[in-house]
């Protein structure tokens, strides 16, 4: 009962102590008392069971707990609790239990998140009736191939740390490309939101990422033609009538170019296009970027009546279907890089040697940066349908007629002198 035997090896002297383990009921490795005398070697032998030095002990229980586990049938339950006793005590940050929700690559996790056909959360926005583009999946699947593979290679989805993803936003800072901050964000945040997701859903125990610090800075600013180089850009005649007015109404309207590109015959009004859709080569024809409708106003018949000229000259016999600017196969309007190129070209002629810079987005900033102070900012939101969430509900249904009539003037001030001298649009 005392714990421990007392014996001797061959012909030597003095006696030798074996503890006993009280969860296998093994005696351990025998230690030598260095006394001959067995009451003196009983002695010592207490002194070591009861009140022996810290780092003794903490070894003889360290040696029965490890026993405990390597002999017991634990269950994945028994396995959890040791898990988190650990993890309570800090001396774990995570694990992958075997067959748990979390115990797969994290690459595959990733890819399939950002895969249409199979992912559980697209599915899900969609159920819910969410707008998410195939252009906005296919972009952030890129983000996970270029930047989160490389980096983590074979990781475990469960043994993802907050130390990790810090580690790899550092690992970004480093990286070439994106070359802006909100470029490396973007493609940090395609990994982030999965990891989420997970945390919601039950892959993982808590939502890793929760606090991250990203980087701060903003976008190269986008540079605009100056109202005197838009002038001379649009005076200059042009080997594609369909760009120019393509460029034209970008210019008067802050249209984007796949909203031009989603027109068709049933937007046109009298003097204002509906614009109800955008277009890209991956969806198709879909909803514009903030999923609403708004009215651009054409103040210019000129402008009005040349929209309208394209979409008649459209030769498919598609009726209201039909798109203002058709391409050259039936159902699909013409691809905007074809409107871009031909700006720039002429941007060369009128004396800008490198016009690289010069991009048809840049319209859309031409439009904001010359219409504002003319007008409300509201005014000018509902103009460019570019607004904040909060924005929308507060403003979504207040349109008043005064608004649009202050929108009309001030497209007029800003865009008259420069197409003034326009004769053939």
């Amino acid at each position: 009962m005392s714990g421990f035997i007392l014996t001797k090896r061959g012909d030597l002297p003095n006696y030798y102590v074996s503890f006993k383990n009280p969860l296998t009921g093994k005696y351990g490795t025998k230690r030598c008392t260095g006394t001959s005398d067995r009451k003196q070697a009983e002695k010592i032998a207490y002194q070591w069971l009861v009140s022996d030095s810290d780092n003794d002990n903490k070894k003889l229980s360290t040696k029965n707990l490890l026993d405990a586990i390597k002999f017991s049938e634990l269950t994945i339950d028994d396995t959890k609790q040791i898990v988190e006793l650990l993890q309570i005590k800090g001396l774990v940050v995570s694990a992958v239990l075997k067959e748990d929700k979390s115990d797969i690559p994290l690459i595959a996790f990733l890819e399939n998140f950002w895969t249409a056909e199979t992912s559980p959360y697209i599915k899900e926005k969609l159920r819910k009736q969410h707008g998410i583009h195939k252009r906005y999946i296919t972009k952030q699947y890129g983000a996970i191939k270029n930047y989160w593979k490389p980096f983590f290679k074979d990781v475990k989805l469960g043994s993802l740390t907050r130390d990790d993803i810090n580690k790899f936003i550092d690992w970004m800072g480093l990286s070439p490309t994106p070359s802006t901050s909100p470029g490396k964000n973007a493609m940090i945040k395609a990994g982030t939101l999965a990891l989420r997701w997970a945390a919601r859903n039950g892959y993982l125990p808590h939502d890793i990422t929760q606090g991250l610090m990203f980087f701060s800075g903003e976008n190269n600013k986008r540079e605009i033609l100056t109202p005197e180089l838009a002038a001379a850009v649009f005076q200059r005649p042009w080997k594609n009538p369909t760009s120019k007015l393509a460029n034209l109404l970008a210019m008067c309207t802050g249209m984007r170019a796949g909203e031009i590109q989603g027109l068709r015959k049933q937007d046109l009004g009298k003097s204002c296009l509906y614009i109800r859709h955008s277009w890209n080569f991956d969806d198709g024809l879909k909803t514009t970027k903030n999923n609403e409708n708004r009215i651009a106003e054409i103040v210019f018949p000129e402008l009005m009546g040349a929209i309208i000229d394209q979409a008649n000259s459209n030769p498919y016999e598609e009726g209201l279907e039909g798109y203002v600017f058709w391409a050259s196969i039936p159902n699909k309007p013409c691809e905007s890089k074809i409107w871009l190129a031909d700006l720039r070209e002429v941007c060369k002629e009128i004396g800008i040697n490198d016009p690289s810079w010069v991009t048809f987005h840049a319209w859309r900033h031409f439009f904001a940066t010359y219409m504002h102070g003319k007008v409300q900012d509201k005014v000018l939101q509902m103009a460019t349908g570019h607004k904040t969430n909060a924005m929308l509900q507060h403003y979504a249904n207040h349109t008043r007629l005064e608004d649009i009539n202050e929108l009309k003037e001030a497209q007029k001030s800003v865009f008259e002198p420069i197409l003034g001298k326009i004769i053939d649009l």
